[in-house]
């Protein structure tokens, strides 16, 4: 569902019309775009709708947590399906899939009570990483040679 969009200037040139368009949007928001390219363009929602979507997330980790805390299986079987989530995790190895499971259900109940998800943003890109750099052959016959195991050194910092 997208939001409408309009222009930073029309919501300083009419306010009430874009409230109107955001409280007819399905999605209770509206994008305001920026000319300014280094400059992201903002989200304009309801406080009820914003509540809706913490709460939901709030219950949704506290879920996957106690899931994952309370059984093993549960556990191997969120590390099976992040590739569904994150098609480039294929690229990770079995033991990576799991150490990523873990780490992010960790990262995102501590994300979650801080009220940011900057940590969850952070610790995606840096397993990303991992990720293409075992795509490129060439960065994997690095890890591998740096790893005097043979087995990938595991994710990037």
């Amino acid at each position: 569902m997208r939001a409408p969009e309009v222009n930073l200037s029309e919501l300083s040139l009419r306010p009430r019309r874009v409230v109107e368009r955001l409280e007819a949007a399905p999605s209770r928001s509206v994008r305001i775009r920026r000319r300014e390219k280094d400059k992201p363009d903002l989200l304009l929602v309801t406080a009820e709708r914003a509540e809706q979507a913490v709460a939901g997330f709030s219950a949704t980790v506290t879920l996957l947590v106690e899931l994952m805390r309370r059984s093993a299986e549960t556990a191997a079987l969120a590390a099976e399906a992040l590739p569904a989530a994150f098609p480039w995790a294929r690229y990770l190895s079995t033991e990576e899939l799991h150490a990523f499971a873990g780490e992010l259900v960790e990262t995102l109940e501590r994300a979650e009570s801080l009220g940011s998800p900057v940590p969850f943003a952070t610790l995606v890109a840096k397993w990303k990483q991992t990720a293409e750099a075992h795509a490129d052959p060439e960065l994997a016959a690095i890890l591998r040679r740096n790893d005097h195991s043979g087995q990938t050194s595991g994710r990037l910092s």
